[in-house]
């Protein structure tokens, strides 16, 4: 081998041990950036006439495991997906309480029950006719309250829905630019490293949303599909379509055409049904459908089945000498005789009747004289009382149309509706952690395989300067032999 040769070969490897330590550092400067995948110089041999002639860098790996990125990125979604579920069912349950607990629905029902018995032993007692007129109304309003909570987490819904749209069309027109861009480095050999980095966030931002396959195409391109089959990113976006609702009532349904559902080019797609298989099911997105067209409108349901109950129990209370059939009680619909036949959204608007509710001018004696006395009877006489106390407490059958179930009283009703609301917070909750822990502990084992490890880059820098000082080593020795070549 020639001594110039030997100088080129060496020459070669500094420049390579060079370039290794320059990406050793860098990834050790970026141990600890989100979404940085470790790099590693490629290095591939020369050869000149069938001779070895030194090394030069080939390339710059990033690393990657697909396997773990679509494992962490379903995990990612179903995580999303629990976490919305989840939020949503803890605030229901916050609204409605725990029986026994001050505010709490189960709680006013009962405090309504007692109320009106204590006024009932002692009809006298201004003071208790009072109580009971303002438990009454308490009662009402638990019901205005949660059913305004309920209205309120369906127009959250629908905006989160129009929100998660635009950041998943956003992400995907990013991806897209992305790609083009790579492709066009990939193609003169450039390192596209720092761009996959750019397009792995962004599509880690589509994967909380949506479960996705992530495709590969040519020149490293990648094409984005929901897991299910739906195509958001092949070439072009396949960009979401959704119109949001300034203010979503218990009257607006995807069914009758009042609220926006989910479409790509003019043709809709169903999901948040509940059962997975919509096209884009699975993440963050449908669990939004899925509270404002499904969950919520169950729980609202429940409520106006409670107003019902409450109201026809006291509707044209036998008992009451001053109503007759179908004359509104002491609950009414917006002050007026309740018709069966319009009970969508009835727990927004079942109220006690003005008669009767000292906070608007009525008068609490009604309570123990009729709804409709038009003066204060016998101070003693309970009847009215007994009646509305046995309209309460007993059990009649659930009405239709909703969850409720068995033969209750308002007590029952009520506590029946603490405990679906409690139970599915409680399932939702432990749902959240679920899924919270093993997306963690998958994107953990995806940044094992992809991440850097300093003491691995440490133990290869010292690899890297022992190869630096033997190429510096052979170029000394190659200096010392041409200087005493010369001084022949």
């Amino acid at each position: 081998m020639s001594l110039s040769l030997t100088l080129s070969n060496a020459l070669s490897g500094l420049q390579a041990n060079a370039r290794q330590a320059d990406q050793i550092s860098g990834n050790v400067a970026n141990a600890l950036t989100e979404g940085y995948s470790r790099r590693s110089v490629l290095l591939a041999e020369n050869v000149v006439a069938g001779l070895g002639a030194g090394v030069s860098v080939s390339g710059v790996q990033r690393a990657s495991s697909p396997a773990a990125a679509e494992a962490r990125r379903l995990a990612d979604a179903a995580a999303g997906r629990a976490g919305v579920l989840s939020d949503a069912a803890g605030r229901l349950a916050t609204s409605v309480g725990d029986p026994g607990d001050a505010g709490a629905l189960a709680t006013a029902a009962t405090r309504l029950q007692e109320a009106i018995a204590a006024a009932a032993d002692t009809p006298e007692s201004a003071a208790l006719l009072r109580g009971a007129a303002f438990a009454a109304d308490d009662f009402a309003q638990s019901i205005n309250r949660i059913a305004t909570e309920v209205a309120t987490l369906r127009t959250e819904a629908d905006a989160a829905i129009a929100r998660q749209v635009a950041d998943i069309n956003g992400a995907l027109f990013r991806i897209k630019s992305l790609n083009r861009e790579i492709q066009s480095r990939a193609v003169t050999g450039g390192d596209i490293s720092a761009l996959q980095d750019q397009r792995e966030r962004m599509i880690r931002e589509v994967s909380g949303q949506i479960p996705i396959r992530v495709v590969r195409r040519e020149n490293e391109a990648v094409a984005i599909y929901a897991k299910n089959g739906g195509q958001l990113l092949d070439g072009r976006v396949y960009e979401l379509e959704f119109t949001p609702t300034r203010v979503v009532g218990p009257n607006q349904t995807l069914a009758n055409g009042a609220l926006s559902g989910l479409s790509i080019d003019g043709r809709a797609y169903d999901i948040g049904e509940g059962d997975g298989a919509g096209l884009f099911d699975g993440g963050a997105l449908a669990a939004a459908f899925e509270l404002r067209d499904r969950i919520l409108p169950a729980t609202g349901d429940d409520l106006d089945a409670l107003a019902e109950d409450v109201i026809l129990r006291t509707q044209g209370l036998a008992g009451d000498p001053t109503l007759g059939p179908g004359d509104a009680g002491l609950f009414t619909d917006e002050g007026v005789a309740y018709n069966p036949a319009d009970r969508l959204g009835l727990a927004l608007r079942i109220s006690v009747n003005d008669q009767v509710n000292p906070d608007v001018g009525g008068d609490a004696f009604r309570m123990r004289d009729g709804v409709a006395a038009a003066a204060p009877g016998e101070v003693g006489e309970s009847s009215v009382l007994r009646a509305l106390q046995d309209a309460f407490a007993e059990a009649v059958s659930a009405p239709t149309g909703s969850r409720l179930t068995g033969d209750r009283s308002t007590a029952g009703f009520a506590a029946e509706i603490s405990s679906f609301a409690l139970t599915e917070a409680a399932i939702a909750d432990e749902g959240a952690v679920f899924e919270a822990g093993r997306a963690t502990a998958l994107a953990d084992a995806e940044q094992q395989l992809i991440g850097v490890d300093t003491d691995q880059e440490l133990s290869q820098l010292l690899v890297v300067e022992q190869a630096f000082a033997a190429n510096a080593r052979v170029i000394q020795v190659v200096d010392e032999l041409l200087e005493t070549l010369t001084s022949i």
